[in-house]
């Protein structure tokens, strides 16, 4: 228990930020899936990108709150593990195909976001957790 009183915030308050970063997607798609992602731009996925990258700004946003509002912990942790997790694994059934490549850093800190927050709801169930 002690080990989550020390590191639960700055955890995901980082990771969170780190999310949150995902809404360059949003506001400049070309840029952020060409240097950032290292995928092909189609232009006609543009509003698909756009969404998801709005997505991520948000999940992160959450996160960071969460990190600091008790009350905010179970939702915005059970929606981000299980939306990490499934990043996690297209990633993984993709991790040969040139696509996913430049998903990999990402889907690395997804999967700890994911493993830590088992062990989190481990030590702590569902109930509100401590401050």
């Amino acid at each position: 228990m002690r080990f989550f009183e020390i590191t639960f915030k700055p955890f995901f308050a980082l990771t969170g930020l780190a999310t949150a970063l995902g809404a360059l997607n949003a506001f400049w798609p070309r840029w952020t899936v060409e240097n950032v992602e290292k995928m092909q731009f189609v232009r006609e996925y543009t509003i698909v990108v756009q969404h998801w990258g709005m997505m991520l700004g948000l999940v992160g946003a959450f996160m960071m709150v969460a990190a600091f509002r008790a009350e905010w912990r179970t939702p915005i942790l059970l929606f981000s593990v299980l939306e990490k997790a499934f990043v996690v694994y297209l990633v993984l059934v993709n991790v040969s195909e040139p696509y996913a490549q430049g998903l990999k850093i990402g889907a690395a800190m997804d999967a700890t976001v994911v493993l830590y927050t088992i062990a989190y709801f481990g030590v702590y169930g569902f109930k509100s957790s401590p401050k």
